[in-house]
């Protein structure tokens, strides 16, 4: 702690501000280093779109000719909608002529049925940490897809397409910015936030530390004079 015994107090402000101009910078670079930040919802939006244009642009059956009877066989939770709900807009942007299994009447007039289940639709936050002692604490935002599908004739009973799509999406994000991603009237947009206990009290001893080392080479500075 003695060798900066011989440095005047000019020197030794100009170091701390030097320190502290480095802790902003690495603070403000996750927000600073990002351009738009979806929400929570647009992220889990995202893998479900990107899964179903890769189901349906491998579909090898003419789907225009007539009428697509949709039926969800398996789904995993009320986050379900959001894969529902775009497969219903990709479909139509392809000019395809649908149906949800539930409209009865419409049944006997399909000639397609696309059927799927979704094994796994999640989102969750994999890790909460700082990049460094004194910098942003940032969240790891992960959403995983996996679905299967097939298409089958209504009149023959065939399967004339069977296929898959698993997709995933990574991403950190600044804590600060949590409460902008998340969406209050869908628990699922809120996971969990898993941190570790012992970093909560590590990190503000690790602060104190700093600060008393700091306040120990002024004094131990000014001593010397």
């Amino acid at each position: 702690m003695f060798f900066l015994r011989g440095v005047n107090r000019k020197s030794f402000f100009g170091l701390v501000s030097l320190i502290a101009f480095s802790i902003l910078i690495f603070s403000s670079s996750a927000l600073f280093g990002q351009h738009k930040i979806l929400t929570n919802m647009e992220l889990i939006e995202k893998v479900s779109d990107e899964a179903i244009q890769e189901l349906l642009s491998n579909i090898d059956v003419p789907m225009q000719d007539g009428l697509v009877l949709i039926d969800k066989i398996k789904g995993v939770g009320e986050i379900d909608f959001i894969f529902d709900n775009t497969l219903i807009k990709r479909m139509k942007s392809r000019g395809w002529r649908i149906a949800v299994a539930d409209e009865k009447n419409k049944v006997s007039e399909a000639k397609y049925r696309f059927s799927y289940r979704i094994i796994k639709l999640s989102f969750e936050y994999p890790r909460i940490s700082r990049k460094y002692w004194l910098g942003a604490k940032m969240v790891e935002r992960d959403a995983k897809i996996l679905v299967f599908a097939q298409v089958e004739d209504m009149a023959t009973g065939d399967i004339r397409w069977v296929g898959e799509s698993e997709k995933n999406y990574s991403d950190e994000i600044s804590y600060s910015l949590l409460d902008r991603v998340e969406d209050k009237e869908y628990e699922f947009t809120m996971p969990d936030r898993k941190e570790l206990k012992w970093g909560k009290i590590a990190e503000p001893v690790v602060v104190t530390g700093i600060v008393a080392g700091l306040i120990y080479l002024f004094f131990s500075n000014q001593s010397n004079e």
